[in-house]
């Protein structure tokens, strides 16, 4: 690529970039006076006590809150095809998520950030985990990608990684009993453990690395078990470290898969309780 096409590869990229974040801006801006003008009227109805305006404050945020959030569920769904070119996917989350934090204030300021008798109480403690699970989302979302990516030498669904990791598994074992009774050994006690050792994966975690990069110093670990060993098993017992030290790779990538997929599982199971009996709720305030 010449210098030119770099440059103005490089402008585009930017130049692509500043929607999103005017975008956000905009939705910060949003957030921060809604829940300015919200909490006015919550402490300005609060110094000047009145039954009368009380309860209309407090009907009004219910209402502002779970309308808030329906639409913070229906920009999650918009978000969700946002690949099919109906806006940039980063647009909708972040309105999803300031929308959500405005949500938060209304519901909580409805509540008087009191539960009340048992419905009361488990709505809002689902809504609590709604808005948590939301937050620790929106955290994933933002370092589990970039981190997967560092890792991983090629992008692999969870069905790929665990068939892999069955592969070298077997690999290892068919090595091990093809070997001496010293060979085994090593491999049942110590590769098999290196294995599925939280440790080691989170070495992977804190240095961002591939296998390629943690082989080497892997086997130098291994280096005395290696001496131990006859001449003809070293390039076999090596060719075990390798394998041992790929499932611990493919396991880290695995627990990362999955805390992204069943976040997402949690968070949309929690927010269909919390509107479920936020129905309950609001019926029972309108009937009863």
């Amino acid at each position: 690529m010449s210098p030119a096409k770099a440059v103005v590869k490089g402008a585009r990229v930017s130049s692509s970039g500043r929607p999103v974040k005017a975008a956000e801006r905009v939705w910060q801006i949003i957030a921060v006076l809604a829940v300015a003008g919200l909490s006015w009227w919550y402490f300005s109805a609060h110094s000047h006590p009145s039954p009368n305006r009380y309860h209309g404050l407090v009907l009004a945020l219910g209402w502002i809150g779970i309308s808030l959030c329906v639409v913070v569920t229906v920009l999650s769904a918009r978000k969700r095809i946002a690949y099919q070119g109906f806006g940039k996917m980063s647009v909708w989350l972040t309105g999803h998520i300031y929308l959500g934090i405005v949500a938060a204030f209304a519901i909580f300021y409805h509540a008087a950030f009191r539960a009340g008798g048992p419905l009361s109480a488990w709505l809002l403690a689902f809504f609590s985990l709604t808005i948590v699970s939301g937050l620790l989302g929106w955290l994933f979302s933002r370092r589990l990608p970039p981190l997967l990516t560092a890792m991983e030498e090629s992008p692999a669904i969870i069905e790929d990684l665990l068939s892999v990791r069955e592969q070298c598994l077997q690999g290892m074992l068919e090595l091990a009993g093809a070997g001496s009774p010293e060979f085994r050994q090593l491999v049942h006690q110590r590769l098999l453990k290196d294995a599925g050792s939280w440790s080691r994966m989170l070495r992977f975690y804190r240095r961002r690395s591939t296998l390629g990069q943690e082989l080497p110093a892997f086997q130098k670990e291994h280096a005395l078990a290696l001496a131990s060993l006859k001449p003809r098993e070293h390039r076999a017992y090596q060719r075990a470290t390798e394998y041992a030290l790929r499932v611990n790779k493919m396991n880290a990538e695995l627990w990362l898969q999955r805390v992204m997929r069943g976040w997402m599982t949690f968070h949309i199971v929690v927010t269909g309780t919390m509107f479920a009996l936020a129905a309950v709720h609001i019926f029972t305030a309108l009937y009863y």
